[in-house]
């Protein structure tokens, strides 16, 4: 220890100076050696996925595809939704004002504004005043979104204006959208799909439904670049997955027929404003094909989120009182769940009492249980279930009075009367009637190919008063196509079909990938039952409650309803419907269409009726099927009625008071509203016009420059019912001269004048034999003759009664009763 000691204690100071200087060296050395063996560890062993992937980023490229969403097209291949861009535009914001030579920064946001339609204020917070200004924060952004949603057109016009005036940084970011080629047309069948950010993405309907059919795959490639330049290296091996487009629907809905029932349905809205809207389906009874579905209101698929109604406007059915004590947020979400309301379904979502319809049900459960016979006699007295429930005749309710008395069933099923057909529920029993209801599907959805299916709501454990009730279709809910599915069965022989929108699945090529068959859930009836059931609802249109319903031409055979609301709010409010075929010989079509809580309570069923013969109509002259009129028919054909006498009353009153003989009333000026008061008519109350015809109601201080116009149709050679039809589609109104079986020669306004929309034109029809409809014509859209005098209809509804005057001529008939 002491030679240590004198050792370093004796050593020169620069020796001692060179040992701790080597010493220090040699430590850190040692550390950094440490230091590198243990990040070489780390990156090659414990972080070796992150650092490989930072080598992979840096090295491999990967590049992604979109692909095409596919189209949705109806039966005839016209395209109902299809693929198109709009564009995102983005900005540097210092570059756009790098040049401020004669153009300058005021100039700039002037074209943004006028172009675009963005704010002053958004410009001048992305715009810098001085471009090479580094305190200002502005100029330090790279990329910003200036808007969003921009179409071709105006994109067009602002890379004019950019070019035109050396604008630099400007760019515009393709974004994927739908686009619906008919606009509202069948718009909650189809939905709508919107781009999240990545992709197309359906939100309702079949968009929604078939999202994963119509989607696709994106593609994408991988590989090696250059870490420079990002360019693919030579003789590098790539790996490519090419994108698949989505796949198309071709459904059974034609556009022809769609249309067909919209504007059917759509008069009846106007001209009856249900509070719950209105819906009609059209089917292939055989196939449980859907050709047409209706739910009006409807919306523009191409605005889905537009407003009904102006921004500042109160909304339709909202007080004004309470709109105002409303706060801005409440308002907010009011007209958000207006808007949403138009995209519901009311045909596979809604439920309703489906009243008089389920009786043909009822009637067919007897029948196939051997209970009954059509010629059966049955008092329609009234029917005491207990102290609380007694059923009666709806005839009871009217200003007779009274029953039918005993009767036939085929007569109690024409005359609709309730007792009738309780006592037919009690002889089939609970167990065995409830068992029924259920095999036709109203306990479960009927699996149609659409999004927010609903379902009847009927009782768990039923009482026999319950079963009563619901014989004649009170005490439960359906959905219309439920309802109209139950109603195929009987039209087909027996079979309860699964519905369907959608006819096949196709690829990009057009290639057909997936058929959708006829589905088959049950067989509820032999075709014996449901020939006896055919018989007695052609019998209603023919002689009883549902004669709104004929359809010059064709046999039409069906079933109206009235239920009527009993409590809540909507008290004293009726449902009305009418479920049909037609022809009856070869059914082509079923269609139901369903009133929902028309504004007047005096509106019937025959009304209902009176929408699905104008669907009828239209629909099977668009398939060419042929008119084969009675002797009778031709009478009915040339039978006149007055025009109602309506001034001094509202608008409302008077469309309701017209309509008693299936004319109907149109509004001459755009500001009308139902409680306008009514000045005159034109035609006025001392002319006559067939059922079907056309009034326009005027207020006051309407000039004649100021009454609607119409253009005459060339009819040479039509007969005598496309003449009426052709006239009627142009609110004009048609009188036969000569022999109705004929064909026009002549017509008393030359085609292409433009007359007061109203006008009666004569047609002349010569003694021709008359031809067959041809097949590729827009059908017509006639409304055949109401039911003369009705007062009350099959469940005690009071209908607006006439009040016209007696004419000299014995072919021309006033309104009766």
């Amino acid at each position: 220890m002491e030679n240590i000691r004198s050792f370093f204690k004796y050593k020169p100071a620069s020796e001692r100076s060179s040992k701790w200087t080597v010493t220090l060296v040699f430590v850190f050395v040692l550390i950094y050696f440490f230091y590198l063996i243990f990040q070489l560890y780390t990156v090659t062993v414990s972080d070796y996925d992150v650092h490989a992937r930072d080598m992979s980023s840096d090295q491999w490229k990967l590049m992604t595809y979109t692909s095409d969403r596919g189209i949705i097209y109806d039966s005839k291949n016209n395209q109902l939704a299809s693929n198109t861009y709009d564009f995102t535009v983005v900005c540097t914001p210092n570059m756009v004002v790098s040049k401020l030579d004669n153009f300058g920064r005021s100039d700039i946001i002037k074209g943004f504004v006028d172009i675009l339609g963005v704010t002053v204020e958004k410009m001048e917070s992305i715009l810098p005043v001085d471009p090479k200004d580094k305190n200002d924060e502005r100029n330090k952004v790279l990329g910003v979104d200036v808007i969003k949603n921009v179409p071709t057109e105006t994109k067009e016009q602002f890379e004019k204006f950019l070019k035109d005036n050396k604008i630099k940084g400007v760019n515009f970011v393709a974004v994927p959208q739908r686009y619906y080629n008919y606009g509202s047309l069948c718009s909650q069948v189809i939905g709508f799909a919107n781009n999240d950010g990545e992709s197309l993405k359906g939100i309702y309907g079949l968009e929604a439904y078939y999202n994963s059919v119509l989607s696709g795959t994106k593609g994408y490639r991988y590989s090696e670049v250059d870490a420079g330049s990002y360019g693919v290296l030579p003789y590098a091996e790539a790996t490519n997955e090419k994108a698949v487009d989505g796949k198309n629907l071709v459904l059974n809905i034609d556009v022809s027929i769609q249309r067909i029932a919209e504007e059917a349905c759509k008069r009846a809205y106007d001209k009856f404003q249900p509070r719950d809207g209105v819906t009609a389906i059209v089917m292939d009874p055989y196939t449980g094909a859907i050709y047409a579905m209706v739910s009006l209101p409807d919306f523009d698929l191409n605005k889905p989120y537009e407003l009904p109604f102006a921004e500042d406007e109160v909304p339709t059915g909202v007080d004004p009182e309470e709109w105002e004590l409303m706060s801005d947020k409440d308002k907010a979400a009011k007209r958000l769940n207006m808007v949403m309301d138009r995209w519901r379904n009311r045909c596979v979502s809604d439920t309703y009492e489906p009243g008089s319809t389920f009786k043909s049900l009822t009637t067919a459960m007897a029948l196939e249980e051997n209970l009954t016979n059509e010629d059966e006699e049955f008092s329609d007295a009234p029917l005491k279930l207990s102290d609380q429930y007694t059923i009666s005749c709806w005839k009871q309710k009217s200003a007779s009075g009274g029953n039918h008395g005993v009767e036939p069933l085929y007569k109690a099923f024409q005359n609709s009367c309730n007792p009738v057909f309780a006592q037919l529920a009690y002889r089939i029993g609970i167990e065995k009637y409830y068992s029924y209801v259920r095999m036709l599907g109203f306990y479960n959805t009927t699996g149609i190919d659409l999004p927010a299916e609903g379902k009847g709501v009927f009782h768990s454990s039923p009482s026999s008063v319950d079963m009563a009730v619901l014989s004649y279709g009170e005490s439960a809910t359906v959905t219309p196509i439920q309802l109209i599915m139950s109603y195929c069965a009987l039209i087909n022989g027996g079979d309860l079909l699964v519905p369907h929108v959608v006819k096949s699945i196709t690829d990009s090529e057009g290639n057909i990938v997936d058929q959708i068959d006829t589905e088959v859930v049950r067989t509820v009836f032999s075709e014996n039952t449901c020939s006896k059931v055919r018989s007695l609802m052609e019998r209603v249109v023919t002689d009883g409650t549902g004669s709104a319903g004929r359809v010059p031409g064709y046999k039409v055979a069906g079933k109206t309803s009235t239920s009527t609301i009993e409590v809540g709010k909507d008290k004293g409010a009726h449902v009305l419907s009418f479920s049909c075929y037609a022809p009856c010989d070869n059914p082509k079509i079923a269609v139901l269409v369903v009133l929902n809580k028309p504004k007047e309570n005096s509106v019937g069923s025959s009304n209902a009726a009176a929408t699905a013969a104008e669907i009828v109509s239209g629909t099977l002259t668009y398939l060419g099927v042929e008119r084969k009129f009675s002797p009778e028919e031709y009478e009915d054909m040339m039978k006149e009625f007055y025009v109602q006498d309506v001034r001094n009353r509202t608008a409302s009153e008077a469309t309701s008071k017209i309509a008693v003989n299936g004319i109907t009333a149109v509004y001459g000026t755009a500001d009308m509203k139902p409680d306008t008061p009514i000045a005159f008519t034109y035609p006025d109350y001392t002319k006559t016009l067939y059922a079907g015809g056309i009034v326009l109601l005027y207020p006051d201080g309407t000039t004649n420059d100021m009454m609607q116009k119409s253009r005459v149709p060339n009819m040479e050679g039509m007969s005598a019912i496309e003449c009426v039809e052709a006239l009627k589609s142009n609110n004009l109104n048609c009188k036969i001269k000569g022999d109705v079986k004929g064909v026009c020669s002549g017509q008393s306004e030359s085609a292409g004048t433009m007359v007061l929309s109203g006008e009666i034109i004569e047609v002349t029809m010569s003694d021709q034999v008359i031809p067959k409809p041809k097949s590729d014509k827009e059908p017509g859209s006639d409304i055949p003759g109401g039911e003369d005098g009705e007062v009350v209809d099959e469940d005690g509804v009071k209908v607006t009664e006439g009040d016209g005057s007696e004419s000299s001529e014995s072919s021309k008939k006033n309104s009766e009763e």
